[in-house]
């Protein structure tokens, strides 16, 4: 049987199912990425993947290099994860939405020439526990997101975590507190104790105590594929971790968003 081969539809379907992936995986890991840079990177792991299958010289040895090279590559390139963990997060999420876009047996069917039923059928179960899970995950740290702080001109990317249970108040503004780890930010942002308002506040297990409070510039959030940018929240300043189950460096008062 002859096969004929479209390289521009190809490139075309590719492109669009690697962008398609790279945002939604975005929207679902509540994670900050240009349009450019998205589409940029998918259009260059579509042309990689053209190269490859014109220069390898079997089928398995392109599916590999796709999985193990080019998808990871292209993930990294859109994220710029700050860790493994991070890293691994993104790329299970684009390939969900990848395998459940294009459809789990049509690509393993296409990719590892499976015709047996029960293979199909097996991983179909397979993929739908493993997209089970990663809902349940979500759940839990669906409330994790990207938020890009800035003062004086100066950025910095902390993951936060938006937290009901944050009822701080400003004392002079009445605006909601946010509270930060200090040692996230530079020692430029930093006021001096005279400098710095306070706040009384209580977490669970501790004492009343009080938390020196800045005022940003602004700060941009990236949750659930939207971004709020604050102008002016003032955010409070706190010593070592803030959860123990969520590596989190930002604690965001809920109150910002209303």
């Amino acid at each position: 049987m002859i096969y004929e081969w479209y390289i521009d539809v190809f490139f075309l379907n590719n492109f669009l199912m690697d962008a398609a992936a790279l945002i939604l995986a975005a929207v679902c890991c509540s994670r900050s990425a240009s349009s450019w840079r998205v589409f940029l990177v998918s259009a260059a792991a579509s042309a990689a993947s053209i190269a490859l299958l014109l220069l390898l010289p079997a089928w398995l040895w392109y599916v590999l290099a796709v999985h193990m090279a080019v998808n990871p590559l292209m993930t990294f390139l859109a994220f710029s994860p700050k860790s493994w963990k991070d890293f691994l997060s993104q790329l299970l999420s684009v390939y969900l939405l990848l395998l459940v876009a294009g459809g789990v047996q049509e690509s393993l069917r296409l990719q590892m020439m499976l015709d047996s039923a029960g293979v199909i059928l097996f991983s179909g179960i397979l993929a739908m526990a493993l997209f089970v899970l990663w809902q349940v995950r979500r759940r839990v740290t669906g409330w994790v997101c990207a938020v890009d702080l800035w003062f004086c001109g100066q950025r910095v990317p902390v993951r936060a975590y938006c937290d009901s249970g944050n009822l701080l108040r400003h004392p002079i503004t009445g605006q909601p507190v946010s509270i930060v780890s200090r040692e996230a930010l530079p020692d430029g942002w930093v006021l001096s104790p005279e400098e710095a308002d306070t706040v009384d506040c209580r977490t669970v297990g501790t004492d009343k105590s009080c938390v020196e409070i800045i005022v940003l510039d602004k700060m941009d959030v990236y949750l659930k594929g939207t971004v709020r940018e604050i102008l002016a929240p003032p955010v409070g300043l706190h010593s070592g971790s803030l959860m123990k189950s969520v590596d989190v460096q930002m604690l965001l008062n809920v109150a910002i968003f209303g």
